[in-house]
């Protein structure tokens, strides 16, 4: 055994014998937390760790991984100048656009992964490759074995997610996703769950099968976009039935106040609405009952620090810019200061919440949505979550819209907007016009409203394309 993967196996099995990784489950179902010493690990444990990990696995990149010895040399960095965890943002930021040339040049996985622990990868992750050629990851026994715990940590404490419960994931089950079957069901089976592995991509050819199946299996918590969530609720009142559903798990975006208000609205069994953010990567931040809005990040898993996207810089607490993630946990492809798109806010919670004491930090506020979301309408920074909002406010719409986005400073918010109405009159448009430009701080006349009827809305799988960019070809 070579040098590398005896200490790859001893780091996996020195998490598992620490109990990072709860190795006896399920749990006896009256444990309210899944892994309550490190969930309710103290801050000043928590801080050493961070820094423990943070310094383990910048070494190991630096002695193990050409690509991250070159890269950081080539920017003036070196692992020395790391001596606790906030010195994290000394590190040189990581963009998919450096990836992508490692990866063309050194096809299939380029020099970020070790070749020997290459040979071991247990599953392969891809982005979709909207933007260029997709970017891989590989995953080790380590790395699934860890994200599953993640996963376990609030699909039990926080869904309900225990023995003789039914869960349904119809989030994307094929394209190489990393939430689909290889992980979050094996998390389910850790919680001693009945998994169905349904698949969002296939919910419009297969509707009927679909529909079917929530009826007969009496579906405890649904996992899927909060546009399908709605869909399906509206599709089911259609029908004459109430769906199931008890846990609503919101995937894929996040998810505005008035959607989760018409969620309960189609259905009507369910109790709980609960945003999931993560990435293909293996990034996760989930949001807590009882403390609505904040998601919880797994510290003991990764670091995150945010700064201004146009000169990288860290911003200050409490401004927002781009959200930055170090995994500390993934050896056989690391991730270290990966630049993840996502614009939020800067300001963390680290008190523990009420209800569970989990002491990881919480954001302040929902993740809005991507950098390259963002548009202006007369100067006005939005977001398509903000749009979202108000479209619920509009009355006989179905929720389902698409945001037409011709340049980044804009002249008019152009949207088009799924109404159930047959005719749609002069005093109706001027009435969402109002609607729409009160919520989001514009003047009526700057809105262009496309009516469209239910289910004309443009959908990329079993996600809503709430953002239709034409600026590339101007």
């Amino acid at each position: 055994m070579s040098s590398v993967l005896a200490e790859y196996e001893a780091i996996h099995q020195e998490l598992r014998r620490e109990n990072f990784i709860r190795n006896v489950y399920p749990p006896d179902p009256s444990e309210k937390l899944w892994n309550k010493k490190v969930m309710t690990m103290p801050r000043e444990e928590l801080e050493k760790l961070k820094t423990f990990r943070l310094k383990r696995i910048v070494k190991w990149a630096w002695d193990n991984i050409p690509f991250y010895r070159n890269y950081w040399r080539s920017k003036g960095f070196e692992p020395g100048m790391i001596k606790g965890w906030k010195d994290v943002v000394k590190i040189p930021i990581l963009r998919k656009d450096e990836l992508r040339k490692d990866l063309q040049a050194n096809p299939p996985f380029g020099t970020i992964m070790h070749p020997e622990l290459a040979k071991r990868i247990r599953f392969v992750g891809a982005t979709s490759g909207s933007t260029g050629l997709p970017t891989f990851q590989g995953w080790g026994a380590l790395e699934l074995d860890y994200f599953q715990e993640g996963q376990a940590r609030y699909l039990w404490s926080f869904a309900g997610v225990k023995p003789t419960v039914v869960y349904a994931n119809y989030l994307n089950m094929s394209g190489f996703y990393s939430w689909g079957p290889p992980v979050v069901e094996t998390a389910m089976w850790r919680c001693g769950a009945t998994a169905i592995a349904g698949g969002g991509e296939t919910f419009f050819s297969w509707k009927n099968r679909h529909m079917l199946i929530f009826k007969l299996w009496k579906v405890d918590v649904f996992a899927t976009t909060p546009w399908l969530h709605r869909l399906i609720g509206e599709e089911a009142k259609l029908e004459g039935w109430e769906t199931p559903f008890k846990v609503l798990l919101l995937h894929g975006g996040a998810a505005a106040e008035n959607t989760k208000k018409k969620l309960f609205q189609v259905h009507p069994n369910a109790k709980l609405a609960i945003s999931v953010w993560g990435t293909t990567d293996g990034h996760m931040a989930i949001e807590v009952p009882g403390s609505e809005g904040q998601l919880v990040v797994w510290e003991d898993m990764e670091i995150f620090d945010i700064v201004d996207p146009k000169t990288d810089e860290p911003v200050s607490e409490g401004e927002r810019g781009e959200l930055i993630a170090t995994l500390l946990n993934h050896f056989t492809m690391p991730l270290i200061r990966y630049s993840l798109g996502d614009y939020v806010k800067n300001e963390f919670i680290t008190d523990p919440d009420p209800v569970y004491g989990i002491t990881h930090m919480r954001f302040a506020e929902p993740i809005p949505g991507r950098v390259e979301w963002m548009f202006r309408v007369k100067g006005k920074l939005l977001f398509p979550i903000y749009v979202e909002d108000a479209v619920n406010e509009i009355p006989d719409t179905t929720g389902m819209f698409n945001l037409v986005i011709y340049d980044n400073e804009m002249d008019k918010l152009k949207i088009k907007i799924e109404t159930r109405k047959e005719l749609v009159d002069p005093q109706y448009d001027r009435q969402a016009k109002e609607i729409l430009a009160s919520r989001l701080g514009i003047n009526p006349d700057d809105v262009e409203i496309e009516w469209l009827k239910p289910g004309q809305s443009v959908w990329t799988g079993y996600k809503l394309q709430v953002f239709l960019d034409q600026r590339k070809k101007k």
